[in-house]
Parts: structure tokens; sequence; C-alpha cells
């Protein structure tokens, strides 16, 4: 009787052991997931803007030198960089609440004009960028940008908003092509435009 009751009891406690390590297991996996969901927001956070939502500059910078490295000897694309016109004034005369709100839009009305394989960044300040995956002519970047601008004017115009344009510097993007000297061409672009009117496009 007495070895009846002690191999029940070890079977009791294998049983129960057995269910606590099961236990165990399941609560490490539940662990670790809400960890990889924590990781993954860390991540994502990192990489975003928080006023606009958009890449901020260094994410930014990373996905263009990805494209750049996959490219294949035919493949281009288009780097274009964007300047508020005028900005600093809205600042001045409506105060940064409003300059961050027309910020805002100016990035909700870029996001609208690109296609989900382009790329968009705000840089900082009144500053942005856009990627063209897939095109080496200037028409297309020049088109977006007049998009962008005729979008804005309309609907800082609905939302009753200070008025801005962006004017651009475009290059085009090859294969081995490297991000710092490609910004520094398009930028100078951005400068030449800016230099001929509000909403000025220009490109290397």
């Amino acid at each position: 009787m007495e070895l009846i009751l002690v191999y029940g009891l070890s079977r009791v406690r294998k049983e129960w052991n057995t269910r606590e390590l099961q236990q165990a297991y399941v609560e490490l996996g539940q662990t670790q997931k809400r960890l990889e969901i924590a990781l993954k927001a860390a991540q994502k956070a990192a990489a975003i803007d928080d006023l606009t939502g958009t890449m901020n500059f260094k994410s930014f910078r990373q996905n263009v030198t990805e494209q750049i490295q996959n490219m294949q000897e035919t493949d281009a694309g288009i780097l274009i960089m964007l300047d508020g016109d005028h900005f600093k004034t809205i600042n001045d005369n409506y105060g940064h609440q409003v300059g961050d709100e027309v910020i805002k839009l100016a990035a909700q009305m870029i996001i609208g004009r690109i296609r989900t394989v382009d790329l968009a960044s705000r840089l900082h300040g009144d500053e942005f960028a856009i990627f063209i995956a897939n095109t080496q002519d200037y028409t297309v970047a020049q088109k977006i940008v007049g998009d962008i601008n005729a979008s804005l004017v309309s609907e800082s115009a609905r939302r009753h908003m200070p008025n801005i344009t962006l004017s651009a510097g475009a290059v085009i993007v090859r294969r081995g092509s490297n991000y710092t000297q490609l910004a520094k061409v398009a930028d100078a672009a951005l400068y030449e435009a800016k230099s001929s009117h509000d909403g000025g496009f220009a490109h290397a």
C-alpha cells in the first residue's frame, strides 16, 4: 500500500512539474513576443520624424543608400531636396505652433503625391527630401514638385492657413552613387531654384 502511495505521489509530482515547465515555456514565449513588439516599436520610433510621421534624416539616408546598393547598372532614381519658401516669415508672423501645422501639411502633400515605392523625409526644420525610384526623367520630378505646390496652395486656403511653397533641387541617382555627394549636388540645384522664384525647380 505504501509503495502504491509513493508511486502515486511521485507521478503527481512529475505531472505537476511537467505542467509547471509547460507554463514556464508559455510565459517565456509571451515575454519574448512582447519584447520583440517593443523592439520593433522602438526601431520604428527611432526612424520616424515626430512632427510629420515621415522618415527622419538618418532613416532616409540609410534607405536611399540601400536602394543605391541594390541598383543594377541600368537602374536609376532621382533625389529631390525641398525647402520651404519664406517659412521664417510664417513663424515670425503666426508663431511656431502655426508653423508646425504648415510643416505637417507640407509633409501630407508630399506623401500624397508619391508612390509607395518612393521615399520621403523631413530632414529638419522646413527641409524635406524625396527619392523617386525607377526614373531618370527630370520632368517626372518637376511634375511631382509642381503637384505638391498646387495642392499646398489649395489645401492651405481651404484650411485658412498661411500659404507656403517648396522650392526643389534634383539629381539623378545611379548605382555606385554616394548619398552625401548626391545631397550636395541637389542642394546646389535647390539654391538655384530658390534664387529664381518661389516654388522653383532646378536640377543638376
